[in-house]
């Protein structure tokens, strides 16, 4: 399907454009279902709350965050209390930057700052996703407790290999009640995959008619632009 921008429905996005907070300047974010930060310095983040049969903000699907936007990403996760991280693309890919480090590359006891946010990897584990557990730390907020799940396994616009790691991914998550925060690096492609594939898991759980392919892509591109860009 072909990405397209209305960018008289993206305003906000246009408007950060020399904010440099937008990674990619194709890849519009639509003021409807956008996520406002409330406890932080800045509002905005490239980022849209997505429904599925179980939930009306069961997903956030967001951009890989950017150097300046790392704290704004960490405020977002704290404000929604949100349980897991999904990462579906790598630091760097094919040569090119696709995220910057906002959590630690391995286990290290040392913890990361972006300026009121402090971030810990109490400990992690390798499994056919690499998992882990997160202590988010801002000034005037509760520390909050995430699990950071990466697969690194899915190339940019490609096709993974056939294993269940999509499964296993969506099956961890399942039981979490806030929003779910997936992204890759530009938050459509890969992101929109995994939102799919949970849609059709919750569709046929529930027994309810599985509709066309397309008529579930075309819904989901109405919360999170452009997602999915090859079916």
């Amino acid at each position: 399907m072909k990405r397209t921008n209305n960018f008289n429905v993206m305003r906000e996005f246009v408007a950060q454009i020399p904010h440099g907070r937008n990674r990619y300047k194709d890849v519009g974010c639509l003021d409807f279902q956008r996520v406002v930060i409330n406890i932080g310095p800045v509002s905005y983040i490239h980022a849209n709350y997505v429904a599925t049969p179980l939930s009306p903000k069961r997903f956030i699907c967001t951009q890989a965050p950017l150097p300046n936007t790392c704290a704004d990403f960490w405020y977002m996760v704290v404000q929604e209390k949100s349980d897991a991280i999904i990462m579906l693309c790598n630091f760097i890919e094919q040569g090119s930057k696709k995220s910057a480090e906002y959590v630690p590359l391995s286990f290290d006891t040392s913890p990361m700052a972006f300026g009121d946010v402090t971030i810990q990897f109490p400990f992690n584990t390798r499994v056919n996703v690499d998992i882990g557990r997160l202590e988010v730390k801002i000034k005037g907020e509760q520390s909050h407790h995430c699990t950071h799940y990466h697969w690194k396994d899915w190339p940019d616009r490609g096709v993974p290999e056939a294993d269940l790691a999509p499964i296993y991914l969506l099956t961890k998550v399942q039981s979490t009640q806030t929003p779910i925060v997936v992204h890759c690096s530009a938050g459509i492609g890969r992101t929109g995959s995994i939102v799919l594939i949970q849609h059709a898991v919750e569709l046929i759980n529930s027994q309810a008619p599985l509709t066309e392919i397309r008529g579930l892509l075309l819904n989901l591109r109405k919360q999170r632009n452009n997602s999915i860009q090859v079916i």
